[in-house]
């Protein structure tokens, strides 16, 4: 959510509000080598961003609030009761110095946030305002939240972690890559229809996940990788490719797999729903590569992914259940 120069919340985005956001994500991705995963929201909800922390594979929902004018030593800073979801949902707090972050930034779970902040009441909805010290202050009752902005990746329990052994992986052409773009907003645009959720994107795109959808109100958070498999006819078959190095199976991770019927220009009606940890169970190992004999149309002959087999129209339904 950006915010104007001021420091209070604005149905708009403001470049300040933007810029601030993105001077908190390049420390975040370079702190952790790489260990902390940005992804952004498809529509600002009140969360400017959740994190997949990936050694212990955690989620964190981050709100940023950026402020340039100063009160003396303090820079207030203003969020919206409402969209302080859950409890372990962290506020980012940063005074812009010229084009830098200043040297200190506050870092409050939502808890310790509504608990400290002070009330006010704003064409009817609840903001809680925090009066930020650009630097600690002894006595004052936002210093203990303040991090030294080089100690910020560290904050959010990021381990660097070491460079994994990348497996070499099969060349995409740019009419495969085209095609599996229109799968993933295909999967978008149904999940979109969940109003109690937020999807997000990750920039970059460099792991497992290339959709995450959050239950706004519980923090639960599902992780979707998205195949689309072109299709000479709607009972044709494709391999489904899965690049082992960067796969990381995990109980909130989900492939979901679409057939595109090219000389229709449509996708099947059914598609792929699969756990991610019964993944290499069910895969043949191809390079580097895991491998699913995706038929959407089924076949006369049982195959191990049937039980996966979920119409088009209640890939989000079958999701949710997951939340």
């Amino acid at each position: 959510m950006g915010e104007l120069d001021g420091g209070w919340p604005h149905g708009s985005q403001d470049p300040i509000g933007q810029a601030a956001e993105f001077l908190v994500w390049a420390p975040l991705i370079t702190q952790s080598g790489g260990g902390l995963h940005v992804f952004l929201p498809v529509l600002d909800r009140g969360l400017d961003a959740v994190i997949h922390r990936l050694n212990d594979g955690a989620y964190l929902a981050l709100q940023v609030k950026g402020k340039t004018s100063l009160h003396g030593l303090e820079a207030p800073i203003a969020v919206y009761e409402k969209h302080l979801f859950t409890p372990d949902q962290l506020v980012i707090g940063v005074h812009l110095d010229g084009d830098q972050l200043g040297p200190y930034v506050l870092v409050a779970d939502a808890a310790t946030f509504k608990r400290k902040a002070t009330t006010m009441v704003d064409r009817g909805r609840v903001m809680l305002i925090a009066d930020m010290p650009i630097r600690p202050i002894p006595g004052h009752s936002w210093s203990e939240d303040l991090v030294p902005i080089e100690r910020l990746a560290e904050r959010l329990g990021a381990a660097t972690l070491a460079p994994a052994l990348a497996l070499e992986a099969e060349p995409v052409s740019d009419e495969d890559r085209v095609v599996g773009s229109w799968g993933e907003l295909e999967v978008i645009r149904r999940l979109a229809f969940l109003e109690d959720c937020g999807l997000f994107r990750p920039f970059p795109d460099n792991e497992t996940n290339e959709i995450l959808i959050r239950r706004l109100a519980t923090g639960l958070t599902v992780g979707i990788q998205v195949k689309t498999g072109q299709l000479p006819e709607p009972d044709a078959y494709r391999k489904i490719l899965i690049n082992r190095s960067n796969f990381v199976p995990a109980p909130t991770t989900f492939l979901v797999a679409l057939g595109w019927i090219v000389p229709e220009r449509r996708f099947h009606e059914t598609c792929l729903v699969i756990p991610s940890e019964v993944i290499p169970a069910l895969a043949s190992i191809n390079g580097p590569n895991y491998e699913l004999h995706f038929r959407p149309a089924g076949s006369s002959r049982p195959s191990r992914l049937d039980r996966y087999r979920v119409p088009l129209e209640s890939v989000a339904e079958t999701v949710a259940h997951h939340l």
